[in-house]
């Protein structure tokens, strides 16, 4: 089987969440046998005959999914990994210049839905968001996100900090993790690319007198020294779909306090705490105590059994079976 993943062009260059997801879903594809190529690389719309299916990724970047679909010319079967949640409230508080753009583009996002054949939200909820968002129906199927488990060994490890990895970006709410956690002093290191530059100054003018670290983004290898060493792993996002470092995180051993928007209950049940992003005084308290909590050696076993890679791509070919 070949299939044609369509990605956004600036996959590499401005890497998130979705770089990981898809470069890790491919892999595992291709050792199940299938072969897996990214138009990122210019694949030609004439050689869409040689596909036997198109797997479009992020409905957010919606412009890349409909200029696709506006060009292909053959009949071949389309699923849609959607990769979405509301923006709306986000937006409201961090950037109300962009409301218009949103709901201008939600018009665009409902074309899109209507011309693929399946949908493969990563959760439930999403879907549960998609369906209220949009007031469509179509097949779909939940396909969650999977994770490489750590071949290292976690077991006594030196946890000394509070972690924060993602973009620095006002989405990803830094700023307010480190005015939630000022007061307390305890060492905060935060590692990402910078996607935002002025709100990157921002964090660097409250972070003055306060034990705060920032690195650029690091390989996944290096990542792992750095879960290592941490006690808690915290995502603040206004959103989260539910956060692959969250994952990777808890694999590796840490405690985790993540956003309580998005899909992140679904994935992680009881097993952490989430705070709100809106709110300081709760994210502090809740990252505080679980800066003084010991890990919970079963959260690492429950992502690793629920969400692992190979039985993601597994469950990724049967859906595109069913589609062929």
């Amino acid at each position: 089987m070949r299939v044609l993943f369509v990605v956004r062009p600036d996959l590499f260059t401005v890497k998130a969440g979705d770089t990981v997801q898809v470069l890790i879903l491919k892999k595992a594809l291709e050792k199940l046998g299938l072969r897996v190529d990214l138009n990122i690389n210019k694949v030609s719309l004439d050689d869409l005959h040689n596909y036997d299916l198109i797997h479009l990724f992020n409905l957010l970047r919606v412009e890349v999914c409909e200029r696709f679909l506006s060009n292909i010319n053959v009949n071949k079967p389309v699923l849609l990994t959607p990769i979405y949640w509301n923006m709306e409230e986000y937006l409201k508080h961090s950037k109300p210049d962009l409301l218009y753009w949103w709901k201008l583009t939600q018009k665009r996002r409902m074309e899109v839905l209507t011309k693929v054949d399946m949908v493969a939200p990563n959760a439930h909820t999403e879907w549960d968001r998609i369906k209220y968002d949009f007031r469509i129906e179509k097949p779909c199927e939940i396909i969650y996100n999977g994770v490489v488990p750590w071949k290292e060994n976690i077991e006594n490890s030196q946890r000394e900090y509070i972690l924060c990895v993602g973009r620095i970006h006002p989405r990803k709410n830094q700023l307010q993790l480190i005015k939630a956690l000022k007061e307390f002093n305890l060492p905060l290191v935060l590692i990402g690319d910078i996607n935002d530059p002025a709100y990157f100054r921002e964090c660097l003018r409250e972070s003055e007198g306060y034990n705060v670290t920032i690195y650029g983004a690091k390989s996944r290898e290096e990542l792992f020294q750095f879960y290592l060493k941490s006690k808690i792993h915290v995502l603040p996002s206004w959103y989260e779909t539910p956060g692959l470092v969250n994952l990777e995180a808890a694999l590796a051993g840490c405690n985790i306090v993540t956003t309580d928007r998005g899909t992140t209950r679904e994935y992680f049940k009881n097993k952490v705490s989430y705070c709100s992003p809106l709110d300081i005084k709760d994210i502090a308290d809740k990252v505080v105590t679980a800066y003084y909590t010991e890990p919970d050696p079963e959260l690492s076993q429950y992502v690793k059994t629920k969400y692992n890679h190979n039985s993601v791509a597994y469950k990724t070919m049967e859906v595109y079976k069913k589609l062929i």
